[in-house]
């Protein structure tokens, strides 16, 4: 949650901890009536009084820490557990000021203490086959992801070979005139191929407990290369790398070309311009590398620059939202940089990307679970 700096995070906050807010109210009156009902005790153990007032705000911490489920059926039986074992830690912690009846105390510590641990047990166990499914869940989209790296290794690259070798015969056959269009069906069907083969290692890399091997990886010929693949896909497309590019190695692994190839193909599908215009520049900054893909497109209004990034399904939300740029995110985030997104002076968007320079000592493993997580 952001900080509650106005009127609307307060509201949030209202919205989103009003039942443990109030447990705290209700505590406070609790206590208020107590004083009041029962007569007052005189001497107090001071090692009592600690302990069990740190076992009441311990109670009271987790009340708002289990606030935060969003499953109800998860959070009824542990909120309404740990509120009942924290009014049997508060009436325990005020029998060192009061002294209420025997009966009193039966009823809100033994009872409070029973009651408690039914709804606690029932808390845990819809937590645990909860845990159990969502298990499953994830160990069905790992099979399916599998199933996605055997189609893209097998049948997609099997039959863009094919289209490769023919083309290849069809260019030593037809002559000088055909040289050309025939290269470039070469030269799509390698990016093809490519991508099959560094996809089966992304995907392999997702679908395995194991760290993804960051390495350096160099700069220059990567951006060149993806240059001159958009330039070649889009002959009505103005594709120009401003200035000279760093000559330096990043940390990376070998999906880098896929985060500057979707950069690119997005500042191109999405352009409206007569003649869609994309600018590359790079600059060294420090221990990094920050690299900008500006083009002359409509831009990206300040309230979605941030939601461009998320993972939504084909044809739903605005052109410049989808997969490609929700994929240079996750991968930008393996190699431990940034992506951001502003308003360039040509008009449309630039997107800059910020990349770790590659030390000369070894580079560090990388957990895939934390590149999964949010962050």
């Amino acid at each position: 949650m952001r900080p509650l700096s106005d009127g609307s995070d307060w509201e949030t906050f209202a919205d989103t901890y009003w039942p443990a807010c109030a447990v705290v109210a209700g505590s406070a009156l609790y206590v208020l009536v107590q004083l009041l009902l029962w007569p007052w005790e005189t001497a107090h153990a001071l090692p009592d009084v600690v302990g069990e007032g740190a076992v009441v705000l311990a109670l009271l911490a987790a009340v708002f820490v289990v606030q935060r489920i969003p499953e109800r059926r998860l959070y009824r039986p542990l909120m309404g557990g740990l509120t009942v074992f924290h009014l049997f830690a508060l009436t325990d912690f005020l029998d060192e000021f009061v002294s209420p009846p025997n009966a009193y105390g039966l009823l809100f510590e033994n009872g409070a203490q029973a009651v408690g641990t039914v709804l606690l047990v029932v808390g845990i166990y819809r937590w645990t086959v909860a845990r159990r499914e969502r298990e499953q869940e994830l160990q069905s989209r790992t099979d399916q992801l599998e199933v996605l790296n055997r189609l893209l290794r097998n049948d997609v690259r099997n039959d863009t070979m094919v289209i490769r070798g023919w083309a290849s015969v069809l260019q030593r056959e037809a002559g000088a005139d055909a040289d050309d269009c025939l290269g470039r069906i070469v030269a799509a069907a390698n990016g093809i191929i490519d991508l099959t083969e560094t996809t089966e290692e992304f995907t392999d890399a997702l679908t395995t407990a194991e760290t993804v091997d960051l390495e350096r990886r160099s700069l220059a010929p990567t951006i060149e290369g993806e240059v001159e693949k958009l330039r070649a896909r889009y002959d009505g497309a103005r594709v120009e790398i401003d200035g000279s590019l760093p000559r330096v190695d990043v940390v990376a692994h070998s999906m880098l070309p896929a985060v500057f190839r979707n950069l690119l193909t997005n500042a191109v599908e999405h352009n409206d311009a007569a003649t869609p215009t994309v600018r590359v520049s790079a600059e060294r900054v420090g221990d990094a590398v920050h690299v900008r893909v500006a083009d002359n497109g409509p831009g990206i209004p300040d309230d979605r620059k941030d939601a461009v990034f998320a993972r939504t399904e084909s044809g739903d939300g605005p052109p410049t939202s989808g997969f490609g740029l929700y994929l240079v995110k996750t991968l930008v985030a393996e190699f431990g940089g940034d992506v951001r997104v502003a308003d360039a002076e040509t008009g449309g968007a630039v997107f800059t990307v910020v990349l770790r320079v590659a030390s000369s000592g070894p580079l560090p493993d990388f957990d895939p679970v934390d590149a999964r997580s949010p962050r």
